[in-house]
C-alpha cells in the first residue's frame, strides 16, 4: 500500500490509517486465511467480532498482504474519541494514495454531514469516489470498531454499504456486533462472519505453534493441556508460552482461569519479571496511542528509548508494528489497560505529568486537549486549544465544538479568546443566538484585558450577529460607533459590510454603494484570504445604485486571492456573477455562473452559508428557465433547512425573504395554485424579528393575488409604491413591480399610465440593463405588453425594446429564439462561449489541460506541480471530466481524449 499523502492533516494521528506489519512470528492457519481471503474478494461486509486477544487484527494484517497486488485497501483504527468528522477525516486519507475523483473535498465531507439528509450524501459521495477507483478490487477496514461512540459514524458506514460499489467491500474488527442491521446482509448472502469460534486455534493450529516456538523445556506441555487451559484463546496461547519461557512456570499453574483473570496474572509475570528500566519505561509510555522514539522520549525523559523500543519489540511484548513514516508500536489494548493501571495505583501522581508532555508532541488536536483534560491541566488545554482554534476555524470548525466542551465553565470565565474561539464556531453553525452570548462575553472580556482591537473584532461580529437575528437598533448604533473609531483594514472591512445589510435590511438601497466602497478600500489594504472570505456573501446587494463597477473590482481582486482554489469567497463572486447577468436578462450566463459556483458549493461540502445563497439564486433561474421540477426541488430544499431546529433564529429574520423567492418564482411559473399557497405561507409568517422590507415583500404578494383575482385597481395601488428605479431588497423587486404595474395599467385600459410607468425602465433596458427584474414579472405579463398597440405613445425603439424583452424570456425557456436585428442585441447577448473540442463538449480549458495529462498517464501529484494546483484541486478537476464525459474512471476519460489525439503517449 503506497505510504499517505496526507501528512498535511492535523485532524488525527496518521498512525491511524498505517495497518500494524504482520508478526514475523505468526503461524499459517489455513482454514482461517482461506475462509478470511475469500470473504474480502466476494462477500460485501465481513464482520470479526471477537472478545480481546482473538487475533482480530493479526487475522486482517496478515491476510491483507495476500490480496492480489492491483487489489486497493484502506485502513482505520478507530478510537474512543473518533466523533463522525474525524471518522470521516480518517478514511478520506486512508483512501488518498488511490488519487480517487472526489466531487466533494474530501476535507469538506463532515461539513456535507451538517445539512439535511447530510449522511445520506457523504456516503453518497465516499461510495461515488470508491465506485472510479481504478482498482478491480479493494477493502476498507474499520479496526477496533467497539471503541466508537458516535453512532452517526455507523449511520454512515450504514448508508455506505446500501450503494457499495460491487468491487468494494466493508470489514469491521470489533468486540461487540456493530449496530448494523446484519440479519438483512446476512439473508441476502453477502455478510461473512467471524467470531470466536473461526478466530480460536484449533488443535492443529496448537500444534504448528508449539513447534514453532519450541524452546526444548523438557516439560512442554501438550497441545491438549494448551487447549484445556485456553480453549483456544490465541492471547492466552502466547502469553502461556512467554511466561513459560521466561519462569519455567508449571504446566498446571493457574489452569481454568478466566481469560482477563489469566492476562492480568501473566501479564504481572511478565511485567515484574522486566529490567526496572524497560519496565518503568513502559509504564510512563502507556499514557501514548502509538509509540515512536521522540514521543516515548519526550514522556519518558529518556535518551535511549529507540534503543528499548527495540526491545521491547525484540521481547514481542504484546505490541503491533505499524507501517509508519518512523518506527511505530501500538501495545495490545489489553495490555496498554494493564500498565495504564499500573501507573494509576503505583505512581499516582506522576499520572498527570505524562499526560501533559505527551500533549506537548501529539499533533492531533483532540488527543493532545484530551491529555491535558484527563491531567486536569486547563490552562495548557485552553492554551491548545486557542494556538489550534483558528486552523480549526478556516478548515470549516470540525471537531471544535467538541473539543470546546471538553473544558470547564470556569476556563471561559479568565478568557476572552475562548468565548470569540466559541462565538465564530458557533456563528458558522447557524447558532445565532448563543453565538451572541459568546461574542459579547468576548468583547467584555477584552476590554477588561486592555486589548481593544480584539475587542473592536467581537464587536464587529456580534453587530452581525444582531443583523441577522434581526435586532438592528442596537446593531445599526453599535456599527455607527465602530464606525467612527481607528480601525485596523481587516475589522473595518468588516463593520463596514455590517453597516450595508443594515442598510439592505432598511431596504435603503441608495447607501450601499458608499459604504461597499469603504469596505472594498479596507480590504485592499489586507489582500489575504481570510479578511476577504469574511464578507463573501453579496449576491443580495446585485442591482443597488453604484454598485456593478465596485463588485466587479471586488470580484477581480477576489478571484485573484483564491486563484484556483474553491473558497466560500470564490463560491461568493460567482452567485454574485449569476445574479448580475440575470439582472441583465443573460440567463444562459447566468446559468453558467451558477454551475461553477456550485462546483465549489459541493466541493465545500455544502455550508449552509453558501447553500443559501445557491438555492434562492436556483429557483428564480430556473423559473424563467422554465423548468418548474428544479426550480421547485430547490424551494423544497430551502424550505426544509430553514425549518432545522437550530435555523430557527435565521428562519426569524430571513424566512420571508425565502417564501418571497418561492413566490416570485411561481409567479413566472404561472402556477396559479403554487402562487396562492406561497403567498399564504408568506402572510402568515409576520414575526417580530423579521426586516422592515418585510413589510413591502407582504404587499407584493398581495399585489399578486390581487391580480389573478381580477381586482385591478387594488393591485395597481399596490404595486405603485414598491415600483421604481432604486431597489429595495433582493433580485430586483422594485423592476418587476414597474413591469408587472404597466401590465396592470394596460389590462385596466390605461395606455397613457403604463406607457409613463415604462418608460424610466425602457430607457435602461436600451442600454442592456433592468432587464432580469422585468423577466420576473413573468411571459403574460412581458407577451401582452409586447403585443399591445402603443400608437405614439412610444416609440418604436421602446416598443422593439418590449418585443426583445419577450424573446429573451422565449430563448430563456428553450421554447425559440430572438430574432430581432443583432444590432438590437447586442448589449444583451450572452457571453461568447469557446469553441467545443469535437468529442469533448463542455470541459473547460483547464480540463481539457488535466485529461490531457491524464491520457499521458500523470499521476494527481504531477498534474499538480505541473498546473500548480493543489492535489485536491486536481482531484476536482478529474471528477468534473468524469461528470461531463459521462464515464466512471481516468482511464475511460483517457480513452476519450485518445479517441481525439491517437498520438498522445500514454501509460494506460
Amino acid at each position: 500500500m503506497p505510504a499517505s499523502t496526507a501528512s498535511d492533516l492535523a485532524t488525527f494521528a496518521l498512525a491511524k490509517i498505517q495497518p500494524p506489519h504482520p508478526r514475523t512470528d505468526l503461524i499459517e492457519r489455513p482454514v482461517l486465511e482461506q475462509a478470511l481471503g475469500m470473504a474480502l474478494l466476494r462477500s460485501r461486509l465481513t464482520t470479526l467480532v471477537a472478545p480481546a486477544g482473538y487475533g482480530k487484527t493479526a487475522a486482517l494484517t496478515r491476510q491483507l498482504r495476500q490480496l492480489p497486488e492491483d487489489c486497493a485497501w484502506a485502513w482505520v483504527s478507530a478510537d474512543e474519541d473518533d466523533h463522525l468528522p474525524r471518522f470521516i477525516a480518517c478514511l478520506s486519507a486512508a483512501l488518498e494514495c488511490y488519487d480517487l475523483p472526489w466531487r466533494v473535498s474530501p476535507d469538506a465531507l463532515s461539513t456535507l454531514t451538517q445539512g439535511p439528509s447530510g449522511l445520506r450524501a457523504a456516503a453518497t459521495e465516499l461510495v461515488n469516489a470508491l465506485a472510479s477507483a481504478e482498482a478491480p478490487r479493494g477493502v476498507i477496514v474499520v479496526d477496533d470498531a467497539h471503541r466508537i461512540a458516535d453512532p452517526k459514524v455507523f449511520e454512515l458506514l450504514q448508508w455506505m454499504l446500501e450503494w457499495l460499489p460491487a468491487h468494494w467491500s466493508l470489514v469491521i474488527a470489533s468486540r461487540i456486533e456493530p449496530p448494523l442491521p446484519l440479519a438483512r446482509w446476512r439473508a441476502a448472502g453477502e455478510l461473512s462472519e467471524f467470531r470466536q469460534r473461526e478466530l480460536s486455534f484449533s488443535e492443529d493450529d496448537v500444534a504448528a505453534l508449539l513447534v514453532h516456538a519450541a524452546t526444548g523445556a523438557h516439560d512442554a506441555p501438550t497441545v491438549a493441556q494448551l487447549m484445556e487451559r485456553t480453549n483456544g484463546w490465541p492471547a492466552g496461547l502466547r502469553l502461556t508460552l512467554a511466561a513459560r519461557a521466561d519462569t519455567g512456570m508449571a504446566a498446571g499453574r493457574s489452569a481454568a482461569l478466566p481469560q482477563r483473570h489469566m492476562f492480568d496474572y501473566l501479564a504481572t509475570e511478565v511485567l515484574d519479571g522486566m529490567p526496572k528500566v524497560l519496565r518503568d519505561f513502559l509504564l510512563s509510555c502507556s499514557v501514548l496511542p502509538e509509540l515512536t522514539a521522540p514521543r516515548c522520549a519526550q514522556v519518558s525523559g529518556r535518551d535511549d528509548a529507540p534503543a528499548l523500543l527495540e526491545e521491547i519489540e525484540r521481547r514481542g511484548l504484546f505490541v503491533s508494528v505499524l507501517e509508519a513514516d518512523e518506527p511505530t508500536l501500538r501495545l495490545h489494548d489489553l495490555f496498554r489497560d494493564f500498565l495504564e493501571h499500573r501507573l494509576q495505583r503505583e505512581r499516582p501522581t506522576e499520572l498527570p505529568l505524562l499526560l501533559e508532555r505527551a500533549a506537548a508532541f501529539e499533533p492531533d488536536a483532540a488527543r493532545a486537549i484530551g491529555h491535558l483534560a484527563r491531567a486536569g491541566a486547563w490552562p495548557a488545554a485552553t492554551q491548545a486549544l486557542l494556538d489550534r482554534g483558528p486552523m480549526l476555524l478556516a478548515a470549516g470548525g470540525v471537531g471544535l465544538d467538541d473539543m470546546l466542551t471538553m473544558l470547564p465553565a470556569e476556563a471561559f470565565d479568565s478568557s476572552p479568546d475562548l468565548h470569540l474561539l466559541k462565538g465564530l464556531s458557533l456563528l458558522m453553525n447557524f447558532r445565532l443566538d448563543a453565538a451572541l452570548i459568546a461574542l459579547h462575553r468576548a468583547s467584555t472580556g477584552f476590554v477588561q484585558a486592555g486589548r481593544p482591537r480584539e475587542a473592536t473584532a467581537s464587536r464587529a461580529y456580534a453587530s452581525l450577529t444582531q443583523v441577522s437575528l434581526g435586532m438592528l437598533p442596537a446593531a445599526e448604533a453599535e456599527l455607527a460607533l465602530l464606525r467612527a473609531d481607528e480601525l485596523d483594514p481587516s475589522s473595518r472591512a468588516l463593520v463596514c459590510y455590517g453597516c450595508i445589510w443594515v442598510a439592505y435590511a432598511h431596504g435603503r438601497g441608495e447607501d450601499a454603494a458608499p459604504l461597499y466602497a469603504e469596505m472594498l478600500e479596507a480590504l485592499e489594504k489586507v489582500p489575504v484570504l481570510r479578511a476577504w472570505n469574511q464578507v463573501f456573501f453579496q449576491s443580495r446587494l446585485t442591482g443597488f445604485p453604484g454598485l456593478a463597477p465596485l463588485m466587479e473590482r471586488f470580484a477581480r481582486s477576489a478571484l485573484a486571492i483564491t486563484s484556483d482554489t474553491p473558497s466560500r469567497l470564490r463560491a461568493g463572486v460567482y452567485y454574485t456573477r449569476a445574479v448580475t447577468a440575470l439582472g441583465a436578462g443573460r440567463i444562459d450566463d447566468a446559468s453558467d455562473c451558477l454551475q461553477s459556483a456550485d462546483e465549489d458549493c459541493r466541493w465545500l461540502g455544502s455550508p449552509r452559508s453558501v447553500l443559501i445563497e445557491s438555492r434562492s439564486v436556483h429557483v428564480l433561474v430556473q423559473a424563467l428557465r422554465g423548468d418548474s421540477a428544479a426550480s421547485r426541488a430547490m424551494a423544497d430544499a430551502a424550505v426544509a433547512d430553514m425549518r432545522l431546529n437550530e435555523m430557527l433564529n435565521y428562519r426569524l429574520t430571513h424566512g420571508f425573504e425565502t417564501g418571497f423567492t418561492i413566490l416570485r418564482a411561481a409567479w413566472v411559473l404561472g402556477e396559479e395554485a403554487s402562487i396562492r399557497a406561497a403567498n399564504a405561507d408568506l402572510q402568515a409568517g409576520v414575526n417580530p424579528a423579521e426586516y422592515p422590507t418585510a413589510l413591502d415583500v407582504r404587499r407584493f404578494g398581495q399585489a399578486m393575488i390581487a391580480v389573478l383575482d381580477g381586482h385591478l385597481a387594488l393591485a395597481a395601488s399596490l404595486l405603485e409604491p414598491l415600483a421604481g428605479e432604486v431597489e429595495w431588497t433582493a433580485y430586483f423587486p422594485a423592476t418587476q413591480a414597474l413591469v408587472t404595474l404597466a401590465d396592470v395599467q394596460v389590462q385596466s385600459g390605461q395606455l397613457d399610465a403604463a406607457a409613463v410607468t415604462l418608460r424610466p425602465w425602457l430607457a435602461a433596458a436600451q442600454r442592456g440593463e433592468r432587464l432580469g427584474g422585468a423577466l420576473l414579472a413573468g411571459p403574460r405579463a412581458i407577451a401582452r405588453l409586447a403585443r399591445t398597440d402603443w400608437g405614439s405613445r412610444l416609440t418604436r425603439p421602446e416598443v422593439e425594446t418590449l418585443r426583445l424583452l419577450q424573446g429573451i424570456g422565449v430563448a430563456a425557456r428553450g421554447e425559440g429564439e430572438c430574432t430581432l436585428p443583432l444590432s438590437q442585441q447586442l448589449s444583451l447577448q450572452p457571453a461568447a462561449r469557446r469553441e467545443d473540442l469535437s468529442g469533448l463538449a463542455g470541459l473547460s480549458q483547464r480540463e481539457l489541460e488535466v485529461l490531457r495529462c491524464i491520457a499521458a498517464g500523470d499521476s494527481n501529484k504531477l498534474i499538480a506541480r505541473a498546473f500548480d494546483l493543489s492535489p485536491h484541486t486536481v482531484k476536482r478537476h478529474v471528477a468534473n471530466i468524469l461528470n461531463k464525459l459521462a464515464v466512471n474512471t481516468r482511464g475511460q476519460a483517457a480513452a476519450r481524449w485518445r479517441h481525439i489525439d491517437p498520438g498522445t503517449d500514454s501509460r494506460y
